[in-house]
């Protein structure tokens, strides 16, 4: 026998495929058993042969062990290479083409339930018509081709300019801040010249002052000797004109005004101000941490001593603070807030960094600010204001400003008069530096190791009120 009429001999009728355990049912017809189980609809317990449609009891089905055999046999022998052009399953000519599949199929394959509904097409017209449709995307491929090379040439390009731009821009860099370093270095030295010039004017005063006040003691010293050998002389010594000496006494006179000496040359470096406010955060009032007599507003960014003028003294007022500093009474106890100063706490808390702020005096009556550890809340006097209990702070009003170091200093003027101050904390350094806020010039610097996490610190005279200003740049 023919392998083709073989093959029609072992290929079930329903499935159109090779047997897969086949049965044999009452007519003599076999077929899958899996394939019969599909197909039958039963009637009274009984099925209509697929091929003959004669009736048949499913419990007639019998295995076909023979067909089996030799099925498999085939099978085994067609698994060998197929020969081109023919299906790999049914070794038929490959005439058709499965729009759904997407692969050649032959006629035994368009007649089975795998490619049933499917769209098929001859071979030869679905040769020609995806060898054009490739032909077309080949060509369209080709022009998206040349536009990505050209592409890739442009980035090339514009790679190229950007790294030469990036050089040129370093290179710009570095001339710009080579400039701006000689600019801060003629700087310094003008600045260095005119401290040096104020230096040797105030040296030459000196020395005039020195020489001035040597002349008026070497006058008393002679006038003091002549008065004492005049005293100590006879009767008629005495009486020899000693009305000359004593209006010569009463004439010599201590015409001298002491002046205190003061650094006249302001330490005013460009550009400080722009440097400062890269470091600016944003700082509003504690509350809960403030004096019964503040009041509060703007979330937290306005103060003001409500308390009458009288019931406590300024800083300043008859040299209160430099008069009457005294050794710290710190009260160890931690409060929750200040109960004895006009003070309160800002609500930042800083354990490292650099932090700029500012802050306005409204009026011009004295406040002061600045950064304090958290347990100086229990302080009585406004003279325990210091670093020695842990605050670093400057007190200031138009009229001048003088750091709270704890012993007696001179308050220092500005013209024009002080208005708004600020703050720039270098927790890493150690410094705490105030700054004249509208032109930079540097007021005074606190340093020490910081060891415990600082807050902002006010404190405010009676009636006296401050404002924060909102942030403009920084962090």
């Amino acid at each position: 026998m023919e392998a083709e009429d073989l093959q029609e001999e072992l290929t079930c009728p329903i499935c159109l495929d090779f047997f897969n355990d086949p049965v044999s049912i009452e007519c003599g017809h076999n077929f899958c058993r899996r394939c019969l189980r599909r197909s039958w609809t039963p009637a009274d317990g009984l099925f209509l042969c697929p091929e003959c449609r004669q009736p048949s009891s499913p419990a007639a089905l019998r295995p076909n062990w023979a067909l089996a055999r030799l099925t498999e046999k085939a099978r085994r022998r067609q698994q060998g290479p197929v020969p081109p052009g023919l299906c790999g399953r049914h070794w038929e000519p490959l005439r058709l083409f499965c729009e759904d599949d997407q692969r050649p199929v032959c006629l035994v394959c368009r007649e089975s339930q795998e490619h049933q509904d499917h769209a098929m097409a001859p071979v030869d017209e679905a040769f020609e018509s995806y060898r054009e449709k490739l032909l077309m995307t080949q060509c369209s491929l080709t022009a998206k081709m040349k536009k990505a090379m050209h592409l890739q040439d442009m980035e090339v390009k514009n790679a190229t300019e950007w790294k030469d731009k990036m050089k040129n821009q370093k290179l710009r860099f570095s001339a710009e801040f080579t400039k701006l370093h000689d600019f801060l270095a003629e700087e310094e030295q003008l600045f260095l010249q005119k401290l040096s010039k104020e230096e040797e004017e105030t040296k030459k005063k000196r020395t005039e002052n020195t020489l001035q006040l040597h002349q008026i003691i070497t006058s008393l010293k002679k006038l003091i000797l002549e008065v004492e050998e005049k005293s100590q002389s006879s009767i008629l010594e005495l009486l020899q004109n000693p009305k000359d000496l004593l209006t010569r006494s009463e004439n010599q006179d201590v015409n001298y005004s002491l002046e205190v000496l003061e650094v006249k040359t302001l330490c005013h470096i460009p550009l400080m101000k722009e440097m400062l406010k890269r470091f600016e955060v944003a700082i509003s009032a504690a509350e809960d941490t403030g004096h019964p007599h503040l009041v509060f507003s703007q979330e937290g960014r306005y103060v003001k001593n409500g308390a009458p003028a009288s019931s406590r003294p300024l800083l300043s007022t008859a040299w209160n603070y430099f008069t009457g500093w005294r050794p710290s009474q710190q009260n160890t106890h931690f409060v929750e807030r200040f109960q004895h100063l006009p003070c309160v706490l800002g609500k930042n808390v800083f354990t490292s960094g650099k932090h700029y702020w500012e802050v306005e005096n409204r009026d011009t009556r004295e406040i002061a600010v600045g950064v304090c550890q958290e347990d100086v809340m229990g302080i009585v006097d406004n003279a325990e204001m210091s670093p020695h209990v842990g605050i670093w702070a400057i007190c200031w009003s138009p009229a001048g400003y003088w750091p709270l170091t704890g012993s007696p200093v001179s308050l220092t003027k500005l013209e024009p008069a002080l208005h708004r101050v600020g703050i720039f904390l270098d927790y890493g350094a150690g410094d705490i530096s105030f700054y004249n806020a509208v032109d930079g010039v540097h007021l005074h610097t606190f340093s020490c190791s910081f060891v415990s996490c600082l807050r902002p610190f006010f404190w405010l005279s009676p009636l006296a009120s401050l404002v924060i200003p909102p942030v403009t740049g920084g962090k």
